[in-house]
């Protein structure tokens, strides 16, 4: 009779261990899924433009997918490129003297999804464009043409620091044709002051009258130095 209550207890409690255990292999297994998932699907990462600096650098980091948690801190890598770095060097570009420089997206992308483009590639694009030898086109043109890139660079970092990407390439293409110093410069002030006002009359039209006037005076000064 003592043997088949002892028998009859035990069974609860092999239950128990039993229902602990598969709890257990149940809550890794969870986690271990959870784990793959977040390493093939949960990388987030890109690329971001400084314009107070003229440097970039990529990022990433993993964040549980669906949930959106993120796991991972931001790791960061420096992705500066020669021409940005000689661009500094040679003082054609100052750095701002900032304890916050700004950080533009340039690109960025997570698995399963399209790439996001920021305006910072617009200027990007022309700091890694290549020519047919597979040398920096814009490096060496700064090379043969000091005294044109003196005044083509510092009016490039000026539209970056103002977040005006989209008016660089008209300034590019005028370099490209222009090497001349002097006239590169009155052909920059005249596309300036065109693009800071196609710019004003667009804020005047959405009723942003501080950018209108901002606008305004950036083209007033391109103007003023107008040859």
């Amino acid at each position: 009779m003592n043997e088949n209550v002892n028998l009859t207890a035990s069974r609860p409690r092999n239950r128990r261990r039993s229902d602990w255990l598969f709890g257990v292999v149940a809550t890794f297994g969870l986690i271990l899924v959870v784990l793959i998932a977040t390493f093939l699907f949960g990388q987030h990462g890109g690329e971001e433009f400084c314009p107070d600096k003229f440097t970039r650098r990529s990022f990433y980091y993993f964040q549980i997918p669906l949930l959106g948690v993120q796991v991972t801190p931001v790791l960061r890598d420096n992705t500066t490129n020669s021409l940005e770095n000689y661009l500094i060097t040679h003082k054609l570009v100052t750095p701002t003297s900032t304890d916050a420089p700004r950080w533009d997206l340039v690109t960025a992308s997570s698995a399963g999804s399209k790439l996001v483009r920021g305006d910072a590639e617009i200027l990007c694009s022309f700091l890694d464009t290549k020519d047919d030898k597979q040398k920096s086109y814009w490096h060496l043109w700064s090379n043969t043409h000091p005294e044109a890139a003196k005044v083509l660079w510092p009016a490039v970092a000026q539209l970056a620091r103002q977040q005006l990407y989209l008016f660089v390439p008209e300034l590019f293409e005028l370099a490209d044709a222009e090497s001349d110093p002097q006239a590169l410069s009155g052909e920059l002030n005249r596309s300036l002051v065109r693009q800071y006002r196609r710019l004003a009359t667009i804020q005047a039209q959405l009723g942003n009258h501080d950018a209108t006037l901002e606008l305004g005076n950036h083209a007033r000064r391109h103007e003023l130095n107008e040859p």
